[in-house]
């Protein structure tokens, strides 16, 4: 769940809350909602070893006279927020920013979890830099699916079944390009799940490093100038030397730096929405229909509704198949007990 503090000081400007949240690494930045005119808002996000999942979210805002009842009388309210499926470190920030500002100006704070002058309690981080960082790959993914799929579209015609013309007219539904538009958009998901997950687990495998430290492949200079400039690292040098947009290349890449049989993972029946499917001929099915819409401008006016939702389903199951395997056969701490994967 998400956690919401509200910070009501005894004595601080704006400028001196400000302050305090820059010297803390806060930037500022914009925010989706709207919020009380005069108000700012600032991000914490620790990017080294993937730390953060989510990161801190933090506003500086006039408080109504409803919430002055509440929080306090002061002029300024500091909030701060981490979403569901924040790691510790996250939380231990906002428990940090909150503790700070009030031993330097006072006041209390009201913790929507936990309550009034109540920190966070934090459990104890059981994810290594691998489990937080494909995690975190995983939820981007999965959020965007969601999102997608909350907004697929129902059919232009409302038809009759029984009507002989139902089947052309379905054909005809202009919602039927999007549908197609969004295989592509799943290849692309998985493209960006298994070409992170590859950086991430390379960058942390003592095996990986060692063969990297003595490979004789030459590196172009482009690729040199950009490692120096901090623009790109080792692990996406390597992974521009593979495709993640099809099954033989990502099995090549994860088998030739980390031992990783993909193969043996996708061979596998799983269940997916309803039905129990072949993952490697799911997988497979898919990159060849991306590759008839992107370079031959192949549309199946077939494709319905719900052959989408199970599209996206095969795209959740690739991606928790190879969950599984790391959490089974490598040991290594991914999930968090409170989503259902």
């Amino acid at each position: 769940m998400s956690i919401e503090i509200y910070f009501c000081p005894e004595s601080a400007n704006k400028r001196q809350l400000r302050e305090h949240l820059r010297s803390m690494g806060f930037q500022k930045t914009n925010h989706l909602w709207d919020w009380p005119q005069g108000s700012i808002h600032y991000f914490w996000f620790e990017s080294e070893d993937y730390k953060s999942i989510n990161g801190v979210e933090a506003t500086i805002y006039p408080p109504s006279a409803e919430e002055q009842q509440i929080f306090g009388d002061c002029e300024w309210i500091l909030h701060t927020r981490t979403r569901a499926g924040a790691s510790s470190f996250d939380r231990e920030q906002q428990n940090l920013v909150i503790r700070s500002a009030r031993r330097k100006f006072g006041g209390n704070f009201y913790n929507d979890a936990y309550g009034k002058n109540r920190y966070i309690k934090l459990e104890k981080e059981e994810k290594g830099p691998v489990g937080r960082g494909i995690f975190a790959s995983y939820e981007t993914v999965e959020s965007n699916i969601s999102s997608v799929r909350f907004a697929l579209p129902r059919s232009t015609f409302q038809l009759n079944p029984s009507a002989e013309l139902s089947a052309a007219l379905e054909r005809m539904d202009p919602a039927r390009v999007l549908y197609n538009a969004l295989v592509p958009f799943a290849v692309a998901s998985l493209e960006h799940f298994f070409g992170q997950s590859f950086r991430i687990l390379l960058r942390y495998d003592e095996n990986a490093l060692e063969r990297l430290r003595n490979q004789s492949r030459k590196v172009e200079m482009r690729d040199v100038a950009a490692i120096s400039l901090g623009e790109k690292s080792i692990e996406d040098v390597v992974a521009d030397w593979y495709s993640f947009q099809n099954i033989k290349s990502i099995s090549s890449a994860y088998n030739d730096w980390l031992g990783i049989n993909l193969w043996e993972v996708f061979r596998r029946r799983r269940k997916v929405g309803k039905k129990f499917a072949l993952l490697e001929q799911e997988f497979d099915n898919l990159i060849n229909f991306r590759h008839g819409v992107i370079h031959r401008f192949e549309l199946d006016f077939d494709l319905s509704r719900e052959q989408i939702g199970d599209i996206l389903d095969v795209t959740i199951a690739l991606m928790n198949a190879f969950i599984d395997y790391l959490e089974d056969e490598k040991g290594f701490k991914i999930r968090d007990p409170e989503f259902d994967f």
